[in-house]
């Protein structure tokens, strides 16, 4: 459809009156035929005598194509527009046809839009370097409180990711169920593994689960943490969101970079070849393997950070650790107490001994003595100590376990006078009373009832920070509990001891190293994907690509093919003449290069591809001529099909048609006989570079003619007027040079040509020169064509040269072609006949250029 449309007046016609006034139904009839798969609005207006409108209908509407259509049409013919001129024939009818854009239409270029707007992308880009590392801040600068923040900001990345999929997924075509979409969907999902009830569910390392499961099989249990630290790796997959948003930032800024130097291809055609930009384009091969190389990439990466963790042992698995067995130990001395088989102070000296050991005071700053060990050493220390179990009756247990005051301060003052190779440390003069205290600080934590005492309770200046009364004042992730193991399930459900260690110097620091693992990754797949797509780029991709633009300026301007092969030959020479100019050190080092690297000189199947197209459209080029330009512009348009179409209609251009002739070339073929090639090619060598310096075309040879024309289709008169000059002073210069050239007077002297042309053994040429039109095309069959001009004016061209014979003289030009040059030179052509010849409706005027060739 078109931006108007005439009505089917046949149709219309059998209903209308005499002046083709029809009736609203039959116009609304007649537009169901045409339009039955189309969805528009339709204006019926009428107009007056003068031509104004005076009545317009309402505005109705057809189902159909959501194609946006906007026109009018007119009955009988006559084209009328609302918004065209004002004035119509009396009683003509109009019908403004206007479509909007469908529903679905405007939702896709909306969501297109959207997907694709800067900032958009750029608040993308926030979100997801928040969410890569918002997880790690929280737990390395934060605690428990400020997590009800992070799960809303979370909460909120989920929306606008699931929002981005979502939105792309509908403007973007190649997006929906692609490679991309489904990793963005998995990083949205692991998005919520950062919300707390989600972490502390699947991370809790047994802390907040059943806790007579995790005492059955503590294997099992830390496998299972094992199991989630990998599966925390899968944050890493939001890496794709932030190496995506810039590899498409890259992408956009190469193609902004390409459109700039396409709009200054024009100043680079005046630089020297070998400082040339290379224009080129990203070829769909090239899209195809950075994209399956991109994926790859990312693949193989997430694998190795996924499967690596599997496939390694925790150091925990070598050895029982010293808070499993103080635990043991502590129950043990409780036990023997309890049956008067140990003193109270030996216990208390016991549970003393596991805090000290563990001292989370000592674990914060430096170890007491210099060179000795301390619990400085580990990640984590004891902070709560009590008696946990399923009955009520674990308060009696408590009471029991209370340590006295007087063999707190005994052990401390010992610990203060310690100086082994490991040391315990002291505790604050503020916890001092609370290690005495009677456990009755009341917890319920992964379903069982507590009471302990917790050394973190108040908070302490330099020392505590954050108070905290029971394990659930942390977060899951940052406590780690200990619980003596040689008992019974019964009696583990009845009551047992309960040690909770502080995690957080270690969850910080992993936190740290996930931080820099992010950036790693990061820098990893960047790296990664260059390098793997740099050699395929380097070898192949960039040739193809080049060779692709060589392709694309043959097929819009086959001749170009020509100046690219001078430009490649120039580069090739300059490169040898810099190879020559290296001085002696180079010279050895590449003499000695030569003799160790025997296949230095073979040049790779691209470089020889890329030579090879530049040759063959040097060919077609030089086969074709002018004339054949169109046909190998045509032919290679279609890139879609082998097929080749070299029979396409011809083309009426206006043109300057001259023909040159050598003369007595019957002669010169007897006498030279195999030499004639040569000779022919000799002539042919001036001719044609004469005419191309002066903007002309060497159309064909046959034999001792030369078909030269000077295109003037599309140009000014100013510029028709310069082509005619030039046309002139070409033929002028081709005379000029024949009889100046070295090479063609050597066959002034050969003895055969003397023989036969006595004082005549000149090379010589004559020329008719016309301006007209002629009709460019193919001529022949699918076995073999000729491009070439045809039309009566070009017969006149050569019958205008064939009369220099009949006026002696070697140069002829007609009225039409000295009349468009300027003044000056047309009084260098002198008139010497007014003749009438076949092709030519009006007598033509015949110009001869004196020249005088003898004392050349």
């Amino acid at each position: 459809a078109g931006s108007s449309l005439e009505a089917p007046s046949r149709a219309c016609r059998p209903c209308c009156g005499a002046h083709g006034s029809c009736t609203l139904r039959v116009i609304i009839s007649c537009l169901r035929l045409v339009f039955v798969t189309m969805r528009q609005s339709v204006k019926v207006s009428e107009y007056n005598s003068s031509g104004e409108t005076v009545q317009q209908t309402q505005t109705l509407s057809f189902p159909g194509s959501p194609h946006a259509f906007t026109g009018s049409v007119e009955l009988e013919g006559t084209l009328g527009s609302t918004l065209g001129s004002t004035r119509r024939p009396s009683g003509a009818q109009a019908v403004t046809i206007t479509q909007k854009p469908s529903l679905k239409s405007r939702i896709i270029e909306t969501a297109r839009v959207v997907a694709e707007n800067k900032f958009f992308v750029s608040f993308g880009i926030l979100l997801t370097i928040w969410a890569l590392s918002g997880d790690d801040f929280r737990l390395l600068l934060t605690d428990k409180p400020a997590d009800s923040v992070f799960d809303a900001l979370v909460v909120f990345c989920i929306v606008f990711f699931g929002s981005e999929v979502v939105i792309a997924s509908i403007g973007k075509e190649d997006y929906f169920m692609g490679f991309f979409f489904f990793l963005d969907v998995i990083s949205t999902v692991t998005l919520f593994l950062d919300l707390t009830i989600v972490s502390d569910a699947m991370f809790g390392d047994g802390s907040g689960g059943n806790e007579t499961d995790n005492t059955r099989s503590s294997k099992t249990a830390r496998a299972g943490a094992r199991v989630g630290r990998v599966v925390r790796v899968l944050r890493l997959v939001r890496i794709v969101k932030l190496f995506k948003a810039v590899q498409f930032g890259a992408q956009d800024k190469r193609k902004t970079k390409l459109a700039e130097e396409g709009s200054m291809e024009a100043a680079w055609e005046d630089e020297e070849p070998d400082q040339q930009h290379v224009h080129t384009r990203e070829s769909l091969v090239g899209r195809k393997l950075s994209a399956r190389t991109t994926q790859r990439t990312i693949v193989i990466v997430l694998i190795m950070l996924i499967v690596l963790p599997l496939l390694s042992t925790e150091s925990f698995m070598r050895t029982p650790t010293s808070a499993e067995y103080g635990a043991d130990d502590v129950l043990t001395v409780f036990n023997q107490w309890q049956a008067g088989n140990a003193t109270q102070k030996a216990y208390e000296e016991t549970l003393l001994k596991f805090i000290y050991y563990h001292n989370w005071f000592v674990g914060g700053s430096e170890c007491p003595r210099e060179g000795a060990g301390c619990s400085n050493w580990f990640y984590s220390q004891v902070w709560w100590v009590g008696i946990a179990g399923e009955t009520d009756g674990i308060s009696s247990y408590a009471s029991a376990a209370q340590i006295r005051q007087e063999t707190v301060n005994s052990f401390n003052q010992m610990a203060a006078e310690q100086n082994d190779l490991y040391n315990y440390g002291v505790m604050p003069w503020q916890v001092l009373p609370i290690l005495s205290s009677p456990w009755a600080t009341e917890c319920t934590f992964g379903g069982m009832k507590h009471l302990g005492i917790s050394l973190l309770e108040s908070s302490i200046i330099d020392k505590v920070d954050y108070a905290v009364k029971c394990p659930n004042d942390f977060r899951v992730l940052e406590i780690e509990k200990f619980t003596p193991r040689l008992l019974t399930f019964d009696e583990y459900t009845h009551w047992h001891f309960i040690f909770y260690f502080d995690l957080r110097p270690y969850i910080r620091e992993e936190s740290t190293f996930n931080l820099i693992k992010t950036v790693f990754v990061c820098i990893v797949l960047c790296v990664a994907s260059l390098f793997f797509s740099s050699d395929a780029n380097a070898l192949v991709l960039q040739p193809v690509e080049h060779m692709i633009t060589k392709v694309e300026k043959i097929r819009d301007n086959p001749l170009a093919a020509m100046k690219m092969a001078d430009d490649e030959f120039k580069r090739e020479e300059i490169t040898k003449m810099k190879k020559g100019q290296k001085g002696t050190r180079n010279r050895l080092l590449d003499a000695y290069g030569s003799c160790c690297k025997h296949n230095h000189t073979e040049l790779m199947e691209t470089v020889i591809l890329e030579k090879t197209i530049i040759k063959l459209g040097s060919l077609l080029a030089l086969g074709f001529g002018e004339a054949g330009a169109n046909i190998v512009s045509h032919n290679m348009q279609g890139s879609n099909s082998a097929n080749v179409d070299a029979m396409i209609e011809g083309s009426r251009v206006e043109c300057i048609v001259g023909n040159a002739r050598i003369r007595d070339f019957s002669i010169a073929t007897e006498v030279l006989q195999g030499k004639v090639m040569t000779f022919v090619n000799q002539v042919a060598e001036i001719v044609h570079g004469i005419v191309d310096q002066f903007h002309g075309a060497v159309n064909k040879n046959n034999g001792d003619t030369f078909l030269v024309i000077w295109r003037t289709a599309g140009m000014s008169d100013e510029q028709v007027t310069k082509m005619a000059e030039m046309s002139i002073v070409a033929f002028a210069r081709i005379v000029a040079a024949v009889h100046a050239s070295v090479v063609l007077a050597g066959y002034r002297h050969h003895p055969g040509l003397q023989q036969r042309l006595r004082d005549c053994c000149r090379v010589n040429l004559s020329f008719g020169l016309h301006c007209g039109w002629a009709i460019e095309g193919a001529v022949g069959s699918e076995f073999k064509i000729d491009a070439s001009y045809f039309s009566p004016h070009v017969n006149i061209a050569f019958a205008v040269e064939g009369a220099t014979k009949t006026y002696g003289v070697r140069y002829l030009a007609t009225g039409p072609v000295v009349n468009r040059c300027v003044t000056r030179l047309q009084m260098c052509c002198r008139l010497i006949d007014r003749v009438v010849i076949t092709g030519s409706q009006a007598p033509l005027d015949m110009f001869v250029v004196d020249l005088d060739p003898a004392n050349l």
